[in-house]
């Protein structure tokens, strides 16, 4: 081998050289708990949790899986957690987030990714939250040989609940019978009362006897489940949100005839008419929107075209939607009220508050009063206005400034800190105060003004398509309650 003795001098040269002394070097942040995307691009940006207060992360985001939210605060929650992007300063790599990270998306149906994203995760069996993250995920989707390793390298709390009782699981699949009813024992002492994992993982080690009804409350107790063949359909109603989102699809619309127009649209008609509240309307709508989009395209006369408008928003289809409303020649077709929310709807969903939609709107509220779902409507669609507004005549400023509207019932400081984010453009901290704001309201009681609000800041804050979506929710619920 030829050694260059004056290599050392030539490089010193080099990099004393001006030409050398351009080049900058950056050292690139290593990937934390919040940097590792899961599914399609949100186009949300490697930027989007930049300025965002961790003490607000850390208070929203176990809200996202420890409560129901409505179809676009799902969506919301589901753009936000799903992005690739590092978390605010000092909370990237803390394992208490990262677990809360996790937790959400599981409750979000995204076990998948939630795995995928712990595979990754460094130093994971010395943080027993971002262990029980994993292992969860892991057993919802069904890799328990994965699960277990993790229950096995776990350093902190081993002696919890939890670890215990998935212990006691792996033991028994892995035919060590003494050491599982051994842990049992351990576990058995812990549980609470009425507890369906002592029956089951009982029935486990047995290998024989009634193990009883499936029991989807936990990771383990649907591993435990889905070993001993139990019907996993009957345990759904009180399934943990996690492993329901998991389980869940659609609802199927009854079989149809092919080519039967007709006895398709009668078919989705009594489907939609039979649901009630807006997740079963717009699961059912999503179910529905190939039988709408056959008809429409086959411009064949509707039975309730109201109702398919409605449908086809829900569902995402705003193109059908529109295809629907032009059909109808005469807004006589529907009372003038019923018209006015549904071209409310439709702008809304398409993002186009325009001035005429709002002024017919405002004047079915001040035709209707206080009680006409018209007036908070109004207020929603206003909401989603551009910042700098739009041009309401002077007859509908006068009649909207005399609305009484709905009472908000969020919290003032968390209004006002919801307009600080949005108005600094802190598009990560403004989707999380909005979540927490939609998560405490619970999905039937979202009051109109506090919708308002948070469509209001999510539009100037640059979340548009989420902030198109709430609005359009809130006021397709005036519609279908």
């Amino acid at each position: 081998m030829v050694r260059h003795r004056f290599l050392p001098a030539a490089l010193a040269l080099a990099i004393s050289s001006p030409a050398w002394a351009q080049v900058e070097v950056t050292t690139l942040a290593p990937p934390d708990l919040f940097s590792t995307p899961v599914g399609a691009d949100t186009g949300l940006g490697a930027d989007l949790w930049r300025g965002t207060s961790p003490v607000i992360l850390g208070e929203t985001l176990p809200r996202v899986s420890a409560k129901s939210l409505s179809p676009a605060a799902q969506g919301l929650a589901r753009r936000l957690l799903t992005t690739g992007a590092s978390g605010p300063d000092g909370a990237g790599n803390d394992p208490a987030l990262g677990a809360a990270r996790v937790q959400g998306l599981l409750a979000l149906g995204e076990a998948e990714g939630a795995a995928a994203i712990l595979r990754r995760a460094p130093n994971l069996s010395a943080s027993s939250a971002l262990s029980q993250a994993a292992a969860e995920a892991a057993l919802i989707v069904g890799d328990d040989a994965r699960a277990c390793a993790v229950a096995e390298a776990v350093t902190e709390n081993r002696g919890d609940p939890y670890w215990l009782r998935l212990r006691a699981f792996c033991q028994a699949t892995s035919g060590q019978a003494e050491a599982a009813q051994l842990t049992l024992t351990l576990a058995t002492a812990q549980e609470p009362k009425g507890s369906a994992y002592p029956r089951l993982m009982g029935a486990l080690i047995a290998g024989a006897g009634s193990p009883g009804e499936a029991s989807l409350k936990s990771g383990v107790e649907y591993a435990l489940s889905r070993k001993l063949g139990l019907n996993l359909d009957a345990a759904r109603a009180n399934a943990s949100p996690a492993i329901a989102a998991h389980l869940a699809g659609p609802p199927a619309p009854p079989e149809l005839a092919a080519g039967d127009l007709t006895a398709a649209e009668t078919s989705a008609l009594a489907f939609l008419r039979r649901t009630k509240g807006i997740v079963a309307f717009t699961e059912a709508a999503v179910s529905a929107r190939p039988v709408i989009a056959a008809l429409v395209g086959a411009r064949a006369p509707l039975q309730d075209p109201l109702l398919f408008i409605r449908a086809a928003v829900a569902a995402g289809d705003v193109e059908t939607a529109r295809a629907i409303r032009s059909g109808l020649v005469s807004d006589s077709a529907a009372p003038a009220d019923d018209m006015a929310l549904i071209d409310a709807l439709i702008a809304a969903a398409a993002g186009q508050a325009d001035g005429p939609t709002l002024d017919r709107l405002v004047e079915r509220g001040a035709h209707g009063g206080a009680k006409s779902p018209a007036q908070p409507a109004a207020m929603i669609l206003w909401a989603l206005a551009p910042s700098e507004g739009v041009s309401m005549s002077p007859q509908a400023r006068g009649e909207f400034a005399a609305f009484e509207g709905p009472r908000s019932s969020a919290s003032p400081a968390r209004l006002a800190a919801l307009d600080q984010a949005a108005a600094a453009g802190l598009k990560g901290e403004t989707g999380l105060l909005a979540l927490s704001i939609a998560a405490d309201a619970g999905i039937g009681n979202f009051a109109s003004a506090d919708r308002a609000r948070v469509v209001r800041a999510l539009n100037r804050a640059g979340l548009t398509a989420d902030a198109r979506a709430l609005a359009a929710e809130g006021i397709l619920t005036l519609q279908i309650k």
